[in-house]
């Protein structure tokens, strides 16, 4: 595979980011605990702090469940969730086995559900939720003999310094 290179697309993206604000740093996993005694509030405020550089990802064990049923200890009723916020709007995309629920469409959420999820959730999601920074973009850049395929993901250390 030899794919092109293009470094006056590179340096027009790179300008554009920075005028958008955008701060590249590391891709950044923070694990976050839960269990029976993390707070609402706890959560509350995880929730607030999201912005558009992250991810938030969860395992909403009730998604689905009729309101009389609870989650069945030795199954997989539930969904896996990743929750982006798009300007002000909050967008999740459920999956479970491979496949996507909802035909893989990012659907809408408002904080309060998103916060229900996880606060009911907290004691089947393996013991932690995760935030991850989101992907900038990538770019293919030349350096000596080889190319490299490069990831730019948004800064998120401010955010692990909260948690």
């Amino acid at each position: 595979m030899n794919p092109p290179v293009y470094p006056i697309k590179n340096f027009l993206e790179t300008l554009y980011d920075r005028i958008r604000g955008f701060k590249y740093g590391e891709q950044l996993v923070i694990s976050i605990e839960l269990n029976k005694s993390t707070s609402r509030s706890k959560i509350e405020i995880l929730v607030s702090k999201m912005d558009h550089r992250m991810t938030l990802s969860f395992y909403d064990a009730f998604y689905q469940l009729h309101p009389d049923d609870k989650p069945w200890p030795y199954g997989d009723t539930g969904a896996f969730t990743d929750v982006n916020r798009n300007k002000q709007r909050l967008v999740a995309k459920r999956g479970n086995h491979g496949g996507f629920k909802d035909h893989g469409k990012w659907m809408r959420l408002s904080e309060s559900e998103l916060v229900e999820a996880i606060y009911k959730s907290r004691d089947f999601n393996l013991g932690s939720m995760k935030i991850e920074s989101r992907l900038i973009r990538t770019q293919w850049l030349k350096s000596k003999d080889s190319k490299t395929l490069v990831a730019y993901y948004h800064d998120i250390s401010d955010i692990e310094n909260q948690v």
